[in-house]
């Protein structure tokens, strides 16, 4: 069982994933502000993070900058999710320090795919 940080301004959005997140046995972690991601990180500890590109307050790639510059957090797996299914977003995600991007909405298997492949790798830092 892997812990997932989900990090995005859509309740909506967040309780989806929760969801799928638990049907797939993993246990979810909700941040629903990005202005508190680094500190949902630090405390949580999770194996995976998955933040939105679009959110109010930072955007996905800013959150992903900020956790990038805590020691303790900047090796976990981070993966941008856009409904967008743009090259470009990708190739930015990249260079903001995240270790892939997915498309959104989620499914259950891209979702599935997406922590067996990172999760793990933190273990492996």
């Amino acid at each position: 069982m892997a812990k997932i940080l989900f990090i995005d301004d859509d309740m909506q959005t967040l309780a989806l994933m929760e969801k799928e997140a638990e049907i797939l046995g993993h246990q979810p972690i909700l941040c629903p502000n990005s202005g508190d991601a680094v500190q949902y990180a630090i405390i949580c500890n999770p194996d995976l993070i998955l933040v939105d590109i679009n959110m109010q307050e930072y955007n996905g790639f800013e959150v992903v900058s900020q956790i990038r510059n805590y020691q303790q957090i900047s090796t976990i797996p981070i993966l941008i999710l856009s409904a967008a299914e743009s090259d470009i977003e990708g190739i930015r995600a990249i260079e903001a320090g995240a270790n892939g991007f997915l498309s959104k909405p989620l499914t259950l298997n891209s979702l599935d795919n997406a922590i067996r492949t990172y999760a793990n790798h933190k273990q492996e830092v």
